[in-house]
């Protein structure tokens, strides 16, 4: 997989999430957000890694019964500010 097809990938999983809603997050989403974690490290993105390992955290402890609706708010608008970066051409801290 190349950045440009990850970039997208996550662009595409980020426009559903909201419309799902925070509390219904399939496993299936967050087993397609491990891989994308998994992706993002075999290109040496470390930032994109730990923004997606930390989204799907907040996920998990949502549905284990955690009230994390700040936190998923942060994250999912931290990931989504990066998803742009790479969509306009940063490559820096990747």
């Amino acid at each position: 997989m190349t950045i440009e097809e990850l970039q997208t990938k996550l662009g595409s999983l980020l426009k559903n999430l909201p419309a799902s809603g925070f509390d219904t997050i399939a496993d299936t989403t967050i087993g397609e957000l491990g891989s994308l974690a998994a992706e993002a490290e075999n290109l040496g993105m470390k930032s994109g890694k730990s923004l997606i390992s930390n989204l799907i955290e907040v996920f998990k402890t949502r549905k284990a019964g955690g009230n994390t609706d700040e936190s998923v708010h942060v994250r999912l608008t931290a990931l989504d500010f990066y998803v742009k970066s790479l969509q306009n051409g940063a490559t820096e801290d990747l």
